[in-house]
């Protein structure tokens, strides 16, 4: 009798460790955006933003652990922090207004091509040969596997496959002041001035973007406002 119930709990454990295991390698569920806020990774449901208890995937890209780690296809760990957010778009906003893909890419800033891996930069300081035998040297001109010349403008980023990816300016208001970002850099509009966007809109330094079709809209303390930024030039 002893050994049947032994056996018996032999097996029950063995079950259950099956069925435990079988839960662990389930897939994170897909959620269409994180943000970290107090120490929390939000997802919306419903209408509102909840506090997920389970690793998510955001972005067919990245997956989110519950303390804000995240890696992107598998690469290095990095912490989201305070209000930043990843949107289905794959990319990274930030409090400040930036917006960045989470993928390896290349930027170009100031004139300069950034070489984005695991969300660190280093300054290209040579050339990178695209798969497709196009090569970008370090001040953003590429030179395709024809030799034709082509440059690109501040602002604009490549996947390492070569691919474009969109780029987004934005503009803020931060303590009252108007903060924008274009064309990969960061401005501070007086009051009284006024600046034109890459998709046609004008940000005014008195807190109020004036869009294409001539509407207005009124920038909210702590609120980015999106636009479209400068276009990749084909290839």
């Amino acid at each position: 009798m002893n050994t049947t119930n032994a056996i018996r709990g032999v097996i029950i454990g063995l079950c259950l460790g099956l069925h435990s295991h079988g839960l662990a390698q389930q897939p994170p569920e897909k959620v269409p955006s994180v943000t970290f806020k107090q120490g929390k990774v939000l997802v919306p449901k419903d209408g509102k933003d909840v506090e997920t208890t389970n690793e998510v995937e955001v972005a067919s890209l990245a997956a989110v652990q519950t303390n804000g780690v995240f890696t992107v296809k598998k690469g290095k760990e990095r912490q989201l922090t305070e209000g930043q957010a990843i949107g289905s778009d794959g990319m990274l906003t930030s409090p400040d207004g930036s917006v960045v893909p989470i993928v390896d890419h290349l930027a170009v800033k100031n004139g300069q091509v950034q070489l984005m891996k695991d969300g660190v930069g280093s300054v290209l300081t040579r050339e990178f040969a695209l798969p497709d035998g196009s090569r970008v040297a370090a001040d953003g001109t590429v030179r395709t596997r024809e030799g034709r010349l082509r440059r690109l403008l501040d602002g604009q980023t490549l996947k390492l496959d070569g691919t474009t990816l969109p780029v987004t300016d934005t503009a803020s208001l931060q303590g009252g002041k108007v903060l924008l970002f274009k064309d990969g850099g960061r401005i501070e509009l007086p009051r009284g001035q006024t600046m034109a966007m890459s998709d046609g809109s004008k940000v005014s330094g008195d807190g109020y973007v004036l869009k294409p079709d001539g509407t207005r809209a009124m920038l909210k303390e702590g609120e980015i406002f999106k636009m479209g930024g400068v276009s990749t030039l084909p290839r």
